[in-house]
């Protein structure tokens, strides 16, 4: 491939894997780590949407870093309280899978229309149990 001074995304697919790894280099300044040529892409694909676009904000590259030294500990991100009608939650209790969907007014599991999780965790499990919890939308507090 001549030397271009434009490469577009969509040329990305057309490139063999000694172009890609000499596009790597030229984005990055460094020869390219031993990666698939798909991930190769990606990398090469960000950069070059950076170049057009901008890169990520000052406020964001501190985020990151913070949340890197963290080393993943720490809070995991909030689970959506609103769930969309339509959504599937699937639990498997004792090997049974359980299916609920998510209804304008309510949940639909096994025929029938429920008004709250609990009631139907309840219903499988025979025993009283947080709803959002049981179907994975909570974590359980953590004792102090």
């Amino acid at each position: 491939m001549g030397r271009q001074r434009y490469l577009s995304l969509a040329r990305l697919t057309d490139l063999s894997g000694e172009e890609l790894k000499a596009e790597w280099a030229r984005r990055y300044g460094a020869p390219a780590p031993a990666l698939s040529p798909d991930l190769l892409r990606l990398g090469i694909g960000y950069k070059l949407q950076e170049a057009k676009l901008g890169g990520i904000s000052r406020g964001t590259r501190t985020l990151l870093r913070q949340a890197a030294a963290r080393g993943g500990r720490g809070r995991r991100p909030a689970l959506p309280r609103k769930l969309t009608p339509g959504t599937r939650l699937v639990r498997d209790w004792h090997g049974i899978g359980h299916t609920v969907t998510v209804l304008e007014s309510g949940f639909e599991y096994d025929g029938r229309h429920w008004k709250s999780l609990t009631a139907i965790a309840k219903a499988i499990t025979g025993n009283q149990w947080n709803g959002p919890l049981f179907f994975g939308l909570a974590e359980r507090k953590k004792k102090p």
